[in-house]
């Protein structure tokens, strides 16, 4: 019998990608089509995060329905009233990351929260090989023989996003050196959404060509960034998928995701993680 499985999108780019992951992992699943409902971005007021990730992957909205209805309007107001009332922080989970599914009538199925967790089951594996492959071909750009480090900043500085802490560039810069004693990288690229607060002359000890990037299109910037020999990512999911969708073999993330949240909550048990204190 036929399901209708409908997955609630949010977040910035870094976030949407993690719930096309999910929905990847509903259709491996199921052998069902996965809905998805972009009605989040219709009420937010915030320009960075409106829906991007069709310019990323243009075959988004052939690959998936986009649910459109009043009835899938109602779904989302209704997933949020649920998660309100009856979802709560778990521990296996980062804080806010409340993902929940709901069986709401016969063979309907909703999935709403930040799916940030991605373990090693064969589902989860295959998944990811998935995405590989379907976005390879969006991806692929010139390649730089560079080393990348993002620095997230931005709204990580507002009251109200200050659980993400900020990461300083003196734990960057010891994994970096570590980087650099074990790879032969021609420069060093700062990825930064906050460039005038990056003190650059933290780095020149690095002994090694400073490039900023220019910034601009968050989908250019993610393809640039996921071009490079190597990545040090910073707490952050934009830069996370960078490395992983980019295949970049010499890529770390950190030890900490979140104020006293270790990374190994988002799973991902084999990507190296740098030491650092938020």
């Amino acid at each position: 019998m036929m399901q209708k499985h409908e997955v609630i999108f949010r977040g910035g780019l870094g976030n949407q990608i993690f719930c096309l992951y999910e929905s990847y992992k509903i259709f491996l699943k199921y052998k069902n089509k996965v809905c998805i409902n972009l009605n989040n971005y219709s009420i937010s007021k915030r320009k960075d995060r409106s829906f991007i990730l069709n310019n990323l992957y243009p075959p988004l909205f052939e690959e998936f329905e986009i649910s459109s209805s009043l009835f899938s309007n109602f779904l989302f107001y209704y997933s949020r009233i649920h998660e309100k009332i009856f979802i709560r922080n778990r521990s296996n989970r980062l804080p806010g990351d409340k993902t929940f599914s709901i069986n709401y009538f016969p063979n309907m199925f909703l999935y709403s929260g930040y799916f940030q967790k991605i373990d090693n089951s064969n589902l989860e594996i295959n998944s990811i090989k998935l995405m590989k492959n379907k976005f390879s071909p969006y991806l692929s750009g010139e390649k730089n023989k560079n080393l990348a480090i993002h620095l997230r900043r931005g709204d990580y500085l507002h009251k109200g996003h200050s659980m993400h802490g900020i990461i300083l560039e003196e734990f960057l810069i010891r994994e970096a050196k570590r980087q650099l004693s074990k790879n032969d990288f021609n420069a060093i690229t700062i990825f930064s959404d906050s460039p005038e607060l990056i003190n650059l002359e933290l780095f020149l000890p690095l002994n090694k060509k400073l490039i900023i990037d220019r910034g601009g299109d968050p989908i250019q910037v993610f393809k640039r960034m996921s071009n490079h020999k190597g990545l040090i990512a910073s707490n952050s999911s934009f830069s996370l998928w960078a490395g992983i969708l980019g295949h970049i073999q010499n890529f770390s993330i950190p030890y900490y995701w979140m104020k006293n949240v270790k990374s190994s909550v988002i799973g991902l048990k084999n990507i190296t993680r740098y030491e650092c204190f938020l």
